[in-house]
């Protein structure tokens, strides 16, 4: 870690988060919200592994005190303080996730045990309003508010203790990364981009991913401290297997890995990894096992690591890690309706469940499909009346698979409805007639696309008394003189027609339904 790596655990933590941050772009079904759950409850475990090799480290530095004497005490009391800045700020997000389960579920939630999240008995796994009244408020008041004003705390400190060192301080920065995009959306910061709209199980998990970035944090920190002390000073107390998968939710038919390893532990160390009746070598203190997503559900992988300890005698630890198999599946989101019209841009969201969205191919039958930003934003111009059908497909290690079609109908955007500027009704006094310039047309008030068309010409009669006479037309939407001079002598009550009315669109020039009005 000192060198500048990252633990493999942070490569599984990271591959957890690409996959999170995809299917929140879905409608979640129960299927997936219970697969969150599954990747919660391993993040739980991890976060407490985490913290226990973080505790045997900081345990080192005692024994480094024992055997060097005041050399080692500098560095025993900077570990320390790390220590308990760490426990301040894992402590204080844990609170937070229990609060967010406890306002959804209420105080006698099952989904809450001894002060600890169990996911699988978290009832509300989908809401998403308590997410936004909890950790969003009102006015930016929320506890995600807080809760950044901490990290951000956290991680100038962190950056401290490593000012001399470059490495150290790009890790820092990477796990602790709170810019977000800003290009294209509209988002006022980064507390609303992460939790906006996302269900309590995905908060949740995203919570507890960022209490492990905290761990990785001080792990890189304390073996940077341990270091300034000289490696061969410090005892191992205790060794470990651990595992890293970055595959926690894998489609069906794919292949995944996962490293396992020996914590705490030289790499030149000799280990042998069994597991599903094979038996393979550690190389470098670790061992990359590849596993299949051929059964559809949960999948648990276990084995045990033997070696040779340093006084000859054969250990075992054990170690196990559970996947999810899902279908491929995709989702097509019409950003504005079901169809799509002619003549505008049509908006439409893609994406594949467990894909980067750099992977997602698309194409289109009758019409064109082009990337509108960024996030699986896109842009629909289909070419005709008719049906449009979206294809979708997905580089999946290396090959390209098919993920599935979306059909859409093609339609004429609706017609829009004239008026005497926006003068509605069958009636008008005449101190209305005299204000009005024209005949203007606009869309109707359910069409949710902003699309303007203007009346090119129009025909007005009007009733002199004796039946419809001045039949007049107009080569725009204003009235001429000659129809202006026709109204001004309009008597009444009496009645006008306006017909033959023509508005020009983003797809030609459309002929609007005539309108008569009472003049009173």
């Amino acid at each position: 870690m000192a060198g500048g790596k990252l633990p493999p655990r942070q490569k599984m933590i990271n591959m957890m988060y690409l996959v999170l941050t995809a299917m929140l772009a879905l409608n979640v079904s129960a299927e997936i919200l219970d697969a969150f759950a599954k990747i919660e409850k391993g993040l739980e475990n991890t976060i407490v592994i985490t913290d226990q090799n973080n505790q045997s480290t900081l345990e080192m530095f005692d024994d480094a005190v024992s055997t060097m004497g005041e050399k080692a005490r500098p560095w025993q009391i900077k570990a320390k303080e790390t220590r308990d800045k760490t426990t301040e700020v894992i402590e204080f997000i844990r609170d937070i996730k229990l609060e967010l389960i406890r306002a959804a579920d209420g105080k006698e939630t099952k989904g809450v045990r001894n002060n600890q999240v169990v996911p699988d008995s978290i009832d509300a796994k989908d809401d998403r309003e308590t997410v936004h009244n909890v950790l969003l408020g009102v006015g930016s008041d929320g506890r995600a508010y807080e809760l950044l004003e901490k990290l951000e705390v956290y991680k100038k400190y962190l950056i401290e203790q490593v000012s001399n060192n470059a490495n150290l301080q790009t890790i820092i920065n990477g796990l602790m990364d709170f810019s977000y995009p800003t290009k294209g959306i509209d988002i006022r910061d980064w507390q609303t981009f992460t939790f906006d709209e996302t269900p309590l199980i995905s908060a949740v998990a995203l919570l507890s991913k960022m209490q492990i970035d905290v761990l990785n944090c001080e792990s890189a920190i304390l073996d940077y401290l341990r270091s300034q002390i000289g490696r061969e000073s410090l005892k191992i107390s205790d060794i470990q297997a651990a595992v890293s998968n970055p595959n926690g939710i894998i489609l069906k038919g794919a292949q995944g890995e996962a490293e396992v390893f020996l914590a705490a532990v030289d790499k030149d160390i000799n280990a042998t990894v069994y597991y599903g009746g094979t038996k393979r070598p550690l190389k470098d203190g670790k061992l990359t096992i590849p596993f299949s997503g051929t059964s559809i559900g949960p999948n648990t992988v276990s084995g045990y690591i033997e070696y040779t300890d340093g006084v000859g005698e054969v250990q075992k630890r054990k170690f196990a890690f559970d996947y999810t198999v899902v279908e491929p599946s995709s989702a097509v989101s019409p950003t504005k309706m079901n169809v799509f019209y002619l003549g505008v841009d049509n908006p439409v969201d893609i994406s594949v469940s467990g894909v980067p969205q750099k992977d997602v191919k698309v194409g289109i039958t009758n019409g064109s499909i082009t990337p509108a930003g960024t996030g699986g934003s896109f842009i629909v111009k289909p070419s005709q009346v008719g049906k449009s059908t979206i294809s979708i497909s997905a580089v999946i290690n290396g090959e390209t698979k098919n993920m599935g079609n979306k059909e859409f109908r093609v339609k004429r955007v609706p017609t829009p409805v004239p008026s005497l500027h926006g003068i509605a009704g069958k009636g008008l006094s005449k101190s209305q007639l005299s204000a009005v310039q024209g005949v203007v047309a606009k869309m109707p008030e359910d069409f949710d696309f902003e699309l303007r068309f203007e009346v090119v010409s129009f025909t007005l009669q009007v009733d002199a008394g004796g039946g419809f006479v001045n039949e007049l037309a107009s080569k725009s939407q204003q009235f001429t003189a000659e129809q202006r001079a026709a109204l001004n002598k309009i008597k009444t009550p009496s009645r006008l027609l306006i017909f033959d009315i023509k508005a020009k669109g983003p797809d030609g020039v459309r002929d609007l339904p005539d309108i008569s009005y009472k003049v009173q």
